[in-house]
């Protein structure tokens, strides 16, 4: 049996949305520890570290969201 070969285009779109979800998972880190370093600072545990997680899965999930957007546009 032959193997097939990605395009690449489409190996170009896995890379990038691959890369969306390796920011997702980097954002959501980055919020959740920055709020727990204001809630130790501050000393007002949980309220920073949920607003840190909701910043951070809210900052990670725009860019993924904006290149969805794009390919849509691209495919249409």
């Amino acid at each position: 049996m032959e193997k097939q070969r990605l395009s690449r285009t489409l190996f170009g779109q896995f890379t990038r949305i691959s890369a969306y979800g390796f920011v997702l998972v980097i954002m959501t880190f980055l919020g959740l520890y920055g709020g727990l370093y204001l809630d130790k600072v501050t000393g007002m545990a949980p309220n920073f570290t949920l607003l840190g997680l909701v910043i951070g899965i809210i900052l990670g999930f725009r860019g993924f969201l904006h290149e969805a957007a794009t390919e849509r546009r691209k495919a249409s």
